[in-house]
């Protein structure tokens, strides 16, 4: 695998084409933004700019979202330029979050694998998103129900776009986890992947993590891709996902 190759591709087929769910996509020269309709959710996608004109860009983007009254997330990765973006991110009162690994896995390698699909349920309505979500709110912490919002409104406007997994332990949700499709674009993200405390080590995350596996070799995608955290990366590559690029989000509340 090229990871410039896949870098490249992803910037094309998934930070600058975006499907607008709550919300809007704007696109100007140098950035390519989602503007959502709640309080949280809007981002940066994909940004364009030289390194000398980077801050005025940035306060651009600052003002936009500070006019509107959202937060804002403006997510770097270590391949983009100019290379010292998140040094100005930061001096213009971004708060950086905790950096990841963006992995891909190549599914013309992966081995499909044999699930008992009783020990998992393929949630659809708002219970079984609620759930999903509560999982989050659990592991993460803070508000989520921007993200309920989301899934919800993704799943009933574009059911074949957005798969969303929970593990029960005695009608319990302790583990939930997502896919999601663009498209034509050879790409598909997996996201979630969470397990409450004390249900850890029980096989769940792996369980979730080849069912998405095993749906995008079905659906005819060429890669998935996931930004795994530091507890995720052991887990993901020991089933073939390679790093890409470090990514890093930075935040911004007016």
């Amino acid at each position: 695998m090229d990871t410039l190759d896949v870098m490249h591709a992803y910037n094309e087929h998934e930070r600058k084409t975006i499907k607008p769910v709550n919300g809007k996509v704007i696109e100007t020269d140098e950035v390519v933004k989602f503007v959502s309709d709640n309080a949280e959710g809007s981002y940066v996608s994909f940004f364009s700019v030289a390194e000398d004109n980077a801050k005025s860009v940035i306060e651009r983007e600052k003002a936009f979202f500070t006019e509107r009254g959202l937060t804002f997330e403006w997510k770097t990765y270590s391949t983009d330029s100019p290379h010292n973006i998140g040094e100005r991110l930061l001096e213009s009162g971004f708060v950086q979050e905790e950096a990841e690994s963006f992995m891909a896995l190549e599914l013309s390698t992966a081995v499909e694998r044999q699930l008992d699909d009783r020990q998992f349920i393929e949630v659809s309505d708002a219970k079984g998103i609620r759930d999903a979500v509560s999982v989050q709110d659990q592991v993460w912490g803070g508000n989520y129900d921007w993200q309920y919002t989301y899934l919800l409104n993704v799943k009933t406007q574009s059911p074949d776009e957005i798969s969303i997994y929970v593990v029960y332990d005695d009608g319990k949700p302790v583990t939930s986890a997502w896919i999601v499709f663009n498209g034509d674009s050879p790409f598909a993200g997996i996201w979630g992947g969470s397990t409450i405390p004390g249900y850890r080590g029980r096989g769940h995350y792996s369980l979730l993590l080849n069912k998405r596996i095993n749906e995008a070799k079905a659906r005819g995608k060429q890669y998935l891709i996931i930004d795994a955290s530091e507890m995720s990366r052991p887990i993901v590559e020991k089933h073939g996902f390679v790093l890409i690029s470090k990514t890093t989000p930075y935040i911004f509340q007016p």
